[in-house]
């Protein structure tokens, strides 16, 4: 699991890196490809990962998103 984990630590760090209008891409194709995909709890974990590099949208001014 270590390997995996480091992974998703390199993983995070470039999404950290992106542009926020990047960001908001590679969101809406994640998005497009698990509704197309079977879900398995492998690919849960690599969404919960991922959740930390969005939570800068986290905030009033982005509220009126949240709904999407």
């Amino acid at each position: 699991m270590k390997k995996s984990s480091s992974k998703l630590k390199e993983i995070e760090t470039a999404i950290k890196h992106l542009s926020p209008e990047e960001q908001r891409r590679l969101l809406s194709r994640f998005t497009r490809l698990f509704q197309t995909q079977k879900i398995g709890p492998e690919d849960l974990e690599w969404l919960k990962a991922a959740e930390q590099a969005f939570s800068f949208w986290d905030n009033p001014e982005d509220e009126i998103y949240d709904a999407l």
